[in-house]
């Protein structure tokens, strides 16, 4: 049987949204988008839980960043 979910979820990008908000257990970081690799990023339900959330995490940081709604897609390959 083909497992397929798909769900609306939000992450916080950077402005130029290169870079995406990564990580686990407060140890949070950017990466660039095209090198996250296997690396965990961080989701969220909605856009203000987003930002709330980053905000409490990453104080008064000196650039901007937004909340960005993406479909996330798990899918099995066999």
């Amino acid at each position: 049987m083909r497992l397929k979910i798909e769900r609306t979820r939000w992450v916080i990008m950077r402005k130029s949204r290169t870079e995406i908000f990564c990580g686990l257990a407060r140890n949070y970081t950017f990466k660039p988008v095209n090198n996250i690799g296997n690396t965990a990023v961080k989701t969220y339900l909605s856009k203000n839980k987003a930002l709330s959330s980053f905000e409490s995490s990453w104080r008064n940081p000196n650039f901007e960043v937004e909340a960005v709604e993406i479909k996330e897609i798990y899918e099995s390959v066999n």
